[in-house]
């Protein structure tokens, strides 16, 4: 199941990708110096540098919503991230033996 949606997805990547090709770009640049300023404002310790990140945050979201159509580019690289890292497959556990408690 995982692999099918990891395909529709990458199928929908391909195709945006082609009809938006400059606004994905851009959108995608806004998102990575959004993300990284973010991770760099939580480990920052002085003020200025927690001002310096968080106008390159509000940079990375003007970049965005100056590209809408770019952001369902990014929402779907996002999604392929998700699918392939978070949903692995768990070992499941054995449902089918039952075990008497052990009492003296």
């Amino acid at each position: 199941m995982r692999a099918i949606f990891i395909g529709i997805l990458i199928v929908l990547l391909i195709a945006m990708i082609l009809i938006v090709l400059w606004p994905a770009i851009m959108a995608t640049i806004g998102a990575v110096l959004g993300f990284w300023s973010l991770k760099k404002l939580l480990e920052a310790r002085s003020v200025s540098e927690k001002v310096i990140y968080g106008v390159l945050i509000g940079v990375g979201a003007l970049i965005i919503l100056a590209n809408l159509k770019g952001i369902l580019v990014v929402a779907i690289i996002g999604a392929i991230i998700y699918f392939l890292t978070r949903n692995k497959n768990k070992p499941r556990k054995n449902d089918d033996v039952f075990d008497y408690p052990y009492n003296k």
